[in-house]
């Protein structure tokens, strides 16, 4: 029986693990950013939180992508591990598109 290598196996997971990441420092981000964004008017809030879903986006599609290999031998874990982590891509991109989408509507000036 042939395993699966641990690339294919990295990246199986990327999608739930590079997104939750990606949430996580955005989040972080929207606390220190509105100031940046109320005197500069750049919106950095609104395009870091599009970049990171863009991201996460095309990690979900490399992990959804491993789905559609044959599984190898009675390992069957491959398959699960990059449905669930595109699965988890899609809801970690959909919370940085609210994020910058109130980002948009908020300009940082609000406080």
């Amino acid at each position: 029986m042939r395993l699966p290598s641990t690339s294919a196996k990295l990246m199986a997971w990327a999608g739930l693990v590079i997104g939750g990441v990606a949430w996580a420092i955005n989040t972080q981000l929207g606390e220190m950013l509105p100031t940046a964004d109320c005197i500069g008017r750049h919106h950095l809030s609104a395009i870091i939180s599009f970049a990171g879903a863009f991201a996460v986006l095309a990690c979900g599609g490399m992990s959804w992508s491993l789905d559609h290999r044959p599984s190898i031998g009675d390992d069957h874990s491959l398959p699960f591990a990059s449905r669930l982590s595109a699965l988890a891509a899609l809801v970690f991109t959909f919370a940085l598109l609210m994020q910058g989408a109130a980002s948009l509507v908020l300009s940082g000036c609000e406080r």
